[in-house]
């Protein structure tokens, strides 16, 4: 398994579970040179599709790890954007996200661990 996620499942694991916006930026805190309780406060407002079901934070937190990475072309992260909404049918907002999730039966938090996963594999692929 790949170290990021190794590490993005070990904080989705604690007690305080972080939101995706928040686990994605905390995975990369160190090779970014900040803190995790930095990148989890730049994060915290992206969570929950921005706290109210828009934008999903997986996608919102990579993009904003992505561009620390310095990886600001526009076709790079359309392409991110574009792969996410094509694994999904078409949806990268929380609220669709989480509503087609439960109408298939699935839970909430399985489903987020996912997207963080594919969040972080799209980081890596870019790099």
């Amino acid at each position: 398994m790949d170290k990021h996620i190794e590490k993005a499942m070990q904080l989705r694991n604690n007690a305080r579970c972080p939101n995706c916006a928040e686990t994605i930026m905390m995975t990369y805190a160190e090779e970014l040179g900040l803190s995790e309780s930095q990148m989890k406060a730049l994060g915290t407002n992206f969570g929950g599709g921005m706290k109210s079901g828009s934008t999903c934070g997986a996608v919102t937190g990579a993009l904003m790890v992505l561009g620390a990475l310095g990886i600001s072309d526009p076709h790079i992260v359309g392409e991110f954007q574009r792969k996410m909404k094509e694994n999904h049918n078409g949806m990268i907002n929380c609220f669709d996200l989480l509503r087609a999730n439960a109408q298939a039966g699935g839970q909430k938090k399985p489903h987020c661990d996912g997207m963080i996963k594919e969040a972080i594999e799209l980081i890596e692929e870019y790099r």
